[in-house]
């Protein structure tokens, strides 16, 4: 079932309040629409069950903590995100991509926030459809590295900026470097095989280290690879007979050509594909109570 099926008019759950998503409409004064003041997190929601729920709950308590905001109730725990989704109509047909966001208002303008209370924004939206996945490798400097790469805020830019220099290119997804270090793509983070090895630039890097990620990497040394997480030139990509983006919503995503060079998807990456898959299906929180 899509997200919206069983309604004319899509909703939301905004401040507490589950409302039409076509009414919502931020405050004149909302943090994240004036200055990106906000963090945010996006799950997968399949048959039912909520993705990683758990961690992804997790991660956007450390981001809001880090620039000093709290998380409201109805979003601060897998079980409870799962009743605000009920509440929104989804049930165990439901397959969608689930986008959480907090921020909070100001009375005036100005950088200083004051004290003011966050409110959380819910929203369901249709899962993308399959794509063949180009992705060039950009020059030092051509797209920037975000401010707080390790936060996943609303202040987005340098990841609109990375992904309109992948459009530019004429390819799907592009990855940015730090000087000739390989980083993340603009929504996803980069994975390559090399002689039997997996590799992955580093958590330490300006980048942001994502749930699946994470899942990837246990799933993988867990099956027998030999991971290696570093700092990685441009030019070790060279040796690489097959590569894959992950982020939460595509999961494992085989990449058809890099760099210019075109990969190839092996049996052993198709099997750690299914491996990933399975584990995030197993720490999923069922919409079901």
């Amino acid at each position: 079932m899509s997200p919206h099926s069983r309604s004319a008019a899509p909703l939301c759950w905004a401040r507490g309040v589950l409302r039409p998503a076509t009414e919502f409409r931020p405050h004149v004064g909302d943090r994240a629409f004036r200055y990106g003041d906000g963090v945010f997190a996006t799950l997968l929601l399949e048959q039912g069950f909520l993705l990683d729920a758990d961690a992804h709950v997790q991660k956007l308590t450390a981001s809001a903590d880090a620039i000093g905001l709290t998380v409201p109730e109805p979003v601060s725990s897998a079980p409870q995100l799962c009743e605000v989704l009920r509440l929104m109509g989804a049930d165990d047909s439901t397959d969608a991509v689930v986008r959480i966001q907090v921020s909070c208002e100001s009375g005036g303008r100005g950088y200083d926030r004051g004290e003011c209370d966050a409110w959380e924004l819910v929203e369901l939206h249709a899962l993308p459809g399959p794509r063949v996945l180009s992705v060039a490798i950009l020059e030092p400097g051509e797209a920037p590295i975000p401010a707080m790469p390790a936060i996943k805020s609303c202040s987005a830019l340098a990841h609109v900026t990375c992904a309109r220099a992948a459009r530019r290119r004429g390819v799907v997804e592009a990855v940015r470097c730090s000087g000739d270090h390989l980083l993340e793509a603009s929504s996803s983070n980069l994975f390559w095989e090399a002689n039997g090895d997996l590799f992955t630039p580093s958590a330490s890097l300006p980048l942001y280290p994502g749930v699946t990620r994470s899942v990837v990497v246990h799933e993988a040394r867990r099956s027998g690879w030999t991971v290696h997480e570093g700092e990685f030139a441009r030019s070790a990509l060279e040796r690489a007979g097959g590569a894959f983006l992950t982020n939460a919503v595509r999961g494992v995503e085989p990449v058809a050509e890099l760099g210019g060079m075109r990969m190839e998807w092996a049996a052993e990456l198709e099997a750690l594909r299914a491996a990933v898959q399975a584990a995030r299906i197993e720490g999923a929180a069922p919409l079901a109570p």
